[in-house]
């Protein structure tokens, strides 16, 4: 499998890293060097990680070239009209506000149990925070979003953005007389790059069509 690596920032820099690790076939595109149709249709699948401005710039060149696209492209809503044109044009995108596998344990604790506490305890408040390195323009954060839509809470996500954190998520349930708390810590961006990778292993067994790299992972490994 050849990569086109689209985006040479904090985690495309890792991607790039990951497979001359590997001694795999990559080239990455950026503003030096841009992705055509003609040039991504040599490549296998494409890694994506820009900010969303950028990535809606892409979308036209992406679904043309039909290249296999696993992207974290954060700050942009993903609607059902793309989700449509992206299986019309007959491609197969992968997405993820977060590629950290240990995400998928999260989402598992949190639509599975979390969500649950109404059943449990009749006063409860929910909480959500998050942290990130202060180039992160989006706010609150794609996963944080996720983990509000996973929780099922109208709750408001607070969150900081310092130094160089590479993501720093906290659910909080509060009762009268207790707090539980869920936490998720990213130490590496290595993380993020990984997963992306382990995605392109998923496309032979998917039609055309936009999933979510949590879905796929859940139903694959966590069954």
């Amino acid at each position: 499998m050849n990569y086109a690596i689209i985006g040479n920032g904090k985690t495309g820099s890792h991607v790039a890293k990951l497979l001359k690790e590997a001694d795999l076939t990559f080239e990455i595109f950026d503003s030096k060097n841009i992705a055509t149709k003609e040039k991504l249709q040599a490549f296998d699948v494409a890694i994506c990680f820009v900010n969303g401005p950028v990535f809606e710039s892409l979308i036209d060149t992406l679904l043309d070239s039909k290249v296999n696209l696993v992207t974290g492209a954060t700050g942009l809503e993903w609607t059902d009209h793309l989700s449509k044109k992206v299986k019309e044009s007959n491609c197969k995108w992968i997405k993820a506000s977060n590629f950290s596998i240990g995400m998928n344990l999260v989402h598992k604790m949190i639509s599975d149990c979390l969500v649950k506490a109404n059943l449990l305890f009749k006063e409860y408040e929910i909480g959500l925070h998050e942290v990130h390195h202060t180039k992160k323009l989006d706010a609150p954060s794609g996963t944080a979003l996720k983990w509000k839509e996973w929780a099922k809470t109208d709750s408001e996500i607070t969150h900081e953005r310092i130094g160089d954190v590479v993501g720093d998520h906290t659910i909080e349930l509060k009762t009268p007389n207790e707090i539980i708390t869920l936490r998720h810590q990213a130490t590496d961006r290595s993380i993020f790059a990984s997963g992306a990778i382990k995605a392109c292993e998923y496309f032979d067994d998917l039609d055309f069509g936009l999933y979510d790299f949590e879905d796929l992972t859940l139903n694959k490994l966590l069954k």
